[in-house]
């Protein structure tokens, strides 16, 4: 079985499905559970996730990014030592031409103005943001909250340290041009409320640039528990192109997705989601 990156007493508090509402009994994927958390499949509509998770209040210290990501990097070296030492070797591809980036991506999508981080970390992802932009974030670390803030407050913007619900209930309608969630939604459990307040923020005609491990790739049939996107209890959402549509379309946006991430074998996806503009 696989071991769960953090320890184990950390607490569980049950959920309905987080796309449906759905509260009765859903399927258990045995493949990607371990003993201590289930991975599920509603019946409904298809939406898999986590049946329990950690406690909000968890995330700021317990199982802070900035704890587990170090040891979830140690357990996946022990099992794939060559594939993670690969992957280290050739990471610069992800670097490869400026619109790539997550700075990029906002800057080539949203108009100028401010806009939004959220589970910003370090703010590391928006240091880059051409002039015209002010980057804001939100993050539940501590820790990571104060490192963004000051980042942020040097170009204008701050960081504001709470959940994603209550932070973006901080701002006005409208207050942003452009979003960026990114590896973010796969955390929280409460994906589809945090997508309508998204929405509430945003201008009309604004963009939403969200990335998430793509649950419908190959690799995951074939990799099994190693496979990448599979982090517990740190990953409570897993998304399909799918299930991505379905939940951003309730939240109100419309969707499109970035082809070349949607490939059988990419482990990950974008997609773009735009707040419709006042007809």
């Amino acid at each position: 079985m696989m071991n769960a990156a953090p320890q184990p007493q950390t607490a569980r508090i049950a959920r309905a499905c987080p796309l449906c509402g759905n509260e009765r009994k859903r399927k258990k994927l045995q493949r990607y559970s371990d003993e201590r958390w289930s991975v599920v499949a509603c019946p409904i509509c298809d939406f898999v996730h986590l049946s329990h998770a950690p406690p909000l209040k968890a995330l700021e210290s317990e199982l802070a990014w900035e704890k587990s990501f170090h040891v979830e990097r140690d357990r996946r070296r022990k099992r794939n030592p060559l594939w993670q030492a690969l992957d280290h070797a050739t990471r610069w591809r992800l670097r490869l031409g400026r619109a790539a980036s997550p700075a990029g991506r906002i800057a080539r999508s949203a108009a100028r103005g401010a806009v939004l981080d959220l589970g910003c970390g370090t703010g590391r992802h928006l240091e880059d943001l051409p002039e015209g932009y002010t980057p804001y974030g939100v993050e539940i670390s501590r820790e990571l909250a104060e490192i963004s803030d000051r980042l942020f407050r040097a170009r204008g913007g701050r960081t504001v340290q709470a959940s994603a619900l209550d932070g973006l209930r901080e701002f006005d309608d409208g207050f942003f041009s452009g979003a960026l969630l990114r590896s973010f939604l796969e955390h929280d459990i409460r994906p589809l409320p945090i997508l309508e307040e998204l929405n509430r923020v945003l201008v009309p005609g604004g963009v939403a640039l969200v990335k998430v491990p793509n649950f419908a790739s190959i690799n995951r049939l074939i990799m099994g528990q190693r496979w990448c996107g599979i982090r517990l209890p740190d990953h409570v959402n897993y998304f399909t192109p799918g299930t991505l549509r379905r939940m951003a379309g309730a939240a109100g946006f419309n969707v499109r997705f970035d082809l070349l991430t949607l490939v059988p074998t990419s482990d990950n996806m974008w997609a773009t989601l735009v707040k419709p503009p006042i007809a």
